[in-house]
């Protein structure tokens, strides 16, 4: 309940700071992606429940990553519409992150213990990993954290990741590399 609480209070003291940046965000979408600017996917919950998660539409109607789109992904600020995902109750901002639904035929037995809290908008997994990390690798520090998972723990969890993307903005290759889809064995 301390979590639940936590997060509430959280998107809302932050969503004010972040409402020009979110409306800068959606015009300049407009422009450079059109029409939908929200993305909504089938990821599976809490108790592998399938949720529908909201994240800026970061492909064009091509369905091609062009520059812009490429900024929102490396800076991870397409993800900031789940901020309504938490106020809805479907995610928190720390724990697991809610993988496609489509993965649920792919999970091994010991894989789905990451079902037992609340997937979060970032996670120890996202800190400790990158985009070329194994899913299987991803899959135990999901697990670690789900063992280990304290109101200490997500604070820091959500501290470094603040340093992660502020770090980024230093770094040279800016290009947002894509993720391999789960296949069961990768």
């Amino acid at each position: 309940m301390l979590k639940k609480i936590f997060d509430v209070s959280f998107v809302l003291f932050v969503l004010p700071i972040w409402l020009p940046l979110i409306i800068l965000i959606i015009a300049l979408s407009l422009i450079f992606n059109g029409k939908p600017i929200f993305f909504i996917q089938s990821r599976g919950g809490y108790k592998n429940k399938k949720i529908d998660l909201i994240k800026f539409r970061t492909f064009d109607s091509q369905k091609k990553i062009n520059a812009y789109s490429n900024i929102l992904r490396y800076f991870k600020l397409d993800e900031l519409p789940q901020f309504i995902n938490v106020l809805k109750g479907d995610i928190s901002l720390v724990g697991p992150r809610p993988l496609h639904y489509e993965y649920k035929k792919f999970y091994k037995k010991k894989h789905l213990k990451r079902f037992q809290v609340m997937p979060g908008i970032t996670g120890w997994s996202q800190i400790k990993s990158d985009n070329d990390t194994s899913w299987l690798k991803k899959f135990d520090l999901d697990l670690w954290y789900v063992s280990n998972q304290s109101f200490y723990l997500d604070l820091k969890i959500i501290l470094l990741t603040i340093k992660k993307i502020l770090l980024s903005i230093f770094k040279k290759n800016k290009k947002s590399s894509p993720i391999k889809k789960f296949n069961g064995s990768n």
